[in-house]
Order: C-alpha cells, then structure tokens, then sequence
C-alpha cells in the first residue's frame, strides 16, 4: 500500500513539474508590457522626416524664402517670407501631412485652418514644390529646397540674434587639395537702434583644431542691415576635406 502510493505521488510530482516546463516554454501572459513592447519591431523614421530652408521662385514678387518642419507625428509648420522690392510680408501655416496613396513620393500638407492642399515630392535631402496638378514646375529646380542642420554660433555683438542652417555641403578643390564648401543660410536679427554693417572677415568657421576659415557671402559686399529688421543670407566657407566644423565665431 505505502509503495504504491509513494508511486502515485510520484507520478503526481513529475506530471505537475511537466505542465510546469510546457508553460515556460511559452511567453506568460503576465509578462510586463515593458517586456513585450522590446520584443515588438521599431518603426524606422523615413529619412525624410526633417527641417527644409531654402529660396524658391516666385511669379509676383522677387522670391520665397521658406521653412518647412516635418514632424514624426505626421504634422508640420510652413513659413514663407515673401521678398518685394520695398517690403517683406510672411505667412505662417501648420496643419497635417500624408503620402499620396497613388505616389509614395508625393507628400500631401494639409492646411489645419483653411483646409488647403498643398504638395511636395521628395528627394534625396531636398523635397520640390508642386502644382495642384501634383505636377513639377516648368524649372523644377526653382522650387527645391533643402534639408537643412543648426550649427552653434557664437555672437559678439550686441543686440543681435543670428541663427545659422548647413543647407548644402559639397566637395571641391581649392588649391588643388580636397576641400569642403558649407553653405548656410544666415537670418541676421538686428535689434539695435543703428544699423548693422556686416563683412566677409566678420564671420568665420573654426573647425575641431580651432583654425579659422573666412566667410564668402553671397551678393557681397551686403547693405547695412537696418535697425529692428531681418535679413537673410547666404554664406559659404571651405575648408581641407580632413576637418571638421565645429561652430560658426561673429566677431
């Protein structure tokens, strides 16, 4: 009697320690969610996911200088600067965006307030202006804009704000050595009660061995910058291919 049911109890034991090892071997639905949720696959943000500055052409003023931030959440802020001769007017707009369900490059902004539809294609680091047609202007080029990086810049001078965006990088000879040619977009702010006087040697790229490259800015020598007004402008610096920019010194 005591040997079989020390049999019985045996059986028992392993019989539980089995359906024991055949529930661990599955996940267990307690499982804490942090734990599941490392188990899920991440979404890959799309490259194009990014901040845009750039001029485009304009048929009734002289151009455009606009700011475009695509958001991960699927949202985004426009803003244009419209350049005539004797004013600048801007127009700020948010609103949502989508891809065209019939072209996977074609994005679609959505006004969030007077529900316009405007559209873009991508590129490689660039996306391009449409038509409502969702067709590309007559000279394309005209109405692509780049993606663009904040550098550091330390400013000297007083009452002065000035943001500046890497919105082209290439590669170039100077001297016959492999160099790098950054071109930024410059907002200058001038708060001052004069105005501003701003030259090439004002401006310099340090690199990571704090050597220092001048500035050439584009339509230089510029106007002085009047007081409580913004300018734009474009500024370039090279500089040997085997360094790196650090940040951008207004002296």
């Amino acid at each position: 009697m005591k040997k079989t049911m020390l049999t019985f109890s045996l059986f028992c034991m392993l019989g539980l320690n089995g359906c024991d090892q055949s529930r661990s071997s599955t996940a267990p639905d307690n499982m804490p969610s942090t734990d599941r949720a490392a188990t899920q696959p991440s979404t890959k943000i799309p490259d194009w996911i990014a901040d845009y500055k750039g001029f485009i052409a304009c048929e009734d003023c002289e151009k455009i200088l606009v700011s475009l931030q695509l958001n991960k959440d699927h949202s985004y802020t426009l803003k244009e600067v419209y350049f005539f001769k004797q004013r600048i007017k801007q127009k700020q707009s948010t609103g949502t965006f989508t891809v065209d369900p019939q072209d996977s490059n074609i994005l679609q902004l959505l006004n969030g307030k007077n529900k316009n539809m405007r559209y873009l294609s991508i590129h490689p680091q660039q996306v391009e202006f449409l038509d409502h047609h969702k067709r590309s202007f007559l000279e394309a080029s005209k109405y692509k804009i780049a993606a663009i990086q904040n550098i550091e810049v330390n400013n000297a001078l007083k009452y002065v704000d000035i943001q500046a965006d890497l919105s082209s990088t290439e590669q170039v000879l100077l001297n016959n050595i492999p160099s790098t040619q950054l071109t930024y977009f410059f907002e200058v702010n001038n708060h001052a009660e004069h105005a501003l006087k701003l030259r090439n040697s004002d401006i310099v790229l340090v690199d990571q061995h704090n050597n220092e490259h001048k500035a050439s800015i584009q339509d230089s020598p510029i106007a002085p910058i009047a007081s409580n007004t913004t300018q734009y402008l474009l500024v370039s610096f090279t500089y040997p291919k085997a360094n790196t920019a650090a940040y951008i010194n207004i002296k």
